[in-house]
């Protein structure tokens, strides 16, 4: 794309979804950049995520709404939509994005990879947090857990575990815990690490996690069965990695050429510091490591893979926009 998008899916064969930041429209586009149709007509202004359903028919919008005379502070607002009509319309001028918005309480917001379901973190007030799961029409609403701490990063990797992280910083120590979407049972995975950030493999076995060690930035990779800790061999934020959804030994992530500052991943999250990337590839039970693409030339971030594993698709983080690369075969 040309324009910053605010999140986008792996949608039929070889397209994307996405939504343009700076409107709110989606549209859909092949992964060589050619035939890009818009789909809906619904401005949704300062949009700045976008999940989607595992069928890419349904998501999830954040986005920040203007101050009011009323209300003098910028509020993020969380909406829940159905995009299968605008998949089937003819005419993106009748193709109005539809759904409903989840309380202004909401902080944070995570999709099911297997159900058309949502997990969202609601605060009720400054000391208690709930967890929610629902549908996308927020009905069938199952309280899984409350908590007196809610500042969680969360994701949804597989069917049954939802993945809640701490707030990654350099200044605190990190954990991350499974969530039973089933029981509501809350088991911790791994903590005291500070900076920690983990991206979970989509069988639940394996985390690749990242944080501060003794010379800076360390990558390493946590098998859960075996409660085993291995060297990745990369040095690379654990955000810019994702997991083959064919091969569970293979890893493809986005190296910078080089880390710099000590105050990582924070300067990186608020875009004091900026890298220049590559992507590799490694097979961590053979310990293979390919380069793929010497090197990128932008930030890389939100970094995913199609289902047919022929492209990695993911976000320059220097200006919004969307990429996608081919996966060369042997």
């Amino acid at each position: 794309t040309k324009n910053a998008i605010s999140g986008a899916a792996y949608y039929g064969t070889s397209t994307a979804l996405y939504m343009e930041r700076a409107t709110g429209h989606i549209y859909k586009i092949n992964l060589d950049g050619t035939n890009k149709k818009r789909l809906s007509n619904t401005t949704v202004p300062k949009s700045f995520e976008a999940f989607w359903s595992y069928k890419s028919d349904k998501m999830a919008v954040r986005y920040f709404e203007d101050p009011s005379p009323k209300n003098i502070n910028l509020t993020v607002k969380t909406f829940l939509a159905s995009i299968g009509p605008l998949l089937k319309a003819t005419s993106s001028s009748q193709a109005e994005l539809k759904g409903l918005a989840l309380p202004a309480t909401v902080s944070e917001i995570a999709v099911s990879p297997a159900e058309d379901k949502v997990f969202y973190l609601n605060r009720l007030n400054d000391n208690t947090t709930e967890g929610i799961a629902a549908d996308f029409s927020n009905k069938n609403q199952k309280k899984i857990f409350e908590l007196s701490f809610g500042e969680f990063n969360v994701s949804w990797p597989t069917k049954d575990n939802i993945v809640l992280l701490t707030k990654p910083s350099a200044k605190a120590e990190g954990y991350l815990y499974f969530l039973n979407a089933k029981t509501g049972s809350l088991t911790r995975i791994l903590g005291g690490i500070k900076g920690l950030t983990a991206v979970v493999s989509p069988d639940g076995e394996r985390v690749v996690f990242s944080g501060v060690g003794q010379g800076g930035t360390e990558a390493k990779i946590y098998d859960v069965k075996s409660k085993t800790v291995s060297n990745l061999g990369f040095v690379v934020f654990a955000d810019k990695c994702v997991w083959s959804k064919k091969n569970k030994n293979m890893l493809y992530c986005a190296l910078p050429i080089n880390i710099s500052s000590s105050n990582q991943p924070d300067d990186w999250y608020q875009g004091v510091a900026s890298f220049d990337d590559g992507v590799w590839s490694k097979n961590i039970t053979t310990g293979e490591s390919k380069s793929i693409l010497s090197r990128f030339g932008a930030d890389i971030m939100n970094i995913f893979i199609s289902d047919d594993e022929n492209y990695l698709i993911f976000t320059n983080k220097n200006d919004g926009t969307l990429w996608s690369l081919k996966l060369k075969k042997d």
